[in-house]
């Protein structure tokens, strides 16, 4: 497990604890930058699906269903963001996220993006985002990327 300090307020550097076996569970999401070359940091993914169906009730007492495939899921991807990179150098956080939304938004692409989580993928489309400032006085940031799924059961 990695733990994150700050070296100076608002700048991550990583310390790994050796007794600690990692463990991987991995997230990528299109255009986003590799590990160590971002100051904004992935801390939660959430995944909602739902069926597309209608249920008939007859006057005879029967239950009538009606299958229409699956409905748009919801994706979101959380995170924090930094003042910087963690040699101290690079915009803020909030910056950069704001601009991966404005980059990769269905208004400025018109196309999916790929998301995976674990051996799960799916094209999505960034739909929404949510930027706040938890801490301005260190720059520490909170955002949210709403993308809606078209889920494909085979």
């Amino acid at each position: 497990m990695a733990y994150i300090f700050p070296s100076k307020v608002g700048i991550p550097s990583v310390v790994q604890d050796p007794a600690a076996t990692p463990a991987t569970f991995t997230v990528s999401m299109g255009g986003w930058p590799g590990t160590g070359a971002t100051n904004c940091i992935c801390t939660g993914v959430s995944v909602s699906t739902q069926g597309n169906y209608q249920f008939l009730l007859t006057l005879r007492n029967y239950t009538y269903v009606y299958v229409f495939g699956e409905r748009m899921g919801d994706f979101t991807v959380s995170g924090v963001s930094l003042a910087g990179l963690c040699n101290g150098f690079g915009d803020d956080g909030m910056s950069s996220a704001i601009d991966y939304y404005n980059s990769y938004c269905i208004s400025a692409t018109g196309r999916p993006i790929t998301l995976s989580l674990g051996s799960y993928a799916t094209y999505a489309f960034l739909v929404g985002g949510s930027f706040n400032h938890a801490d301005p006085e260190s720059r520490l940031g909170q955002f949210a990327y709403i993308f809606k799924t078209i889920n494909d059961p085979n």
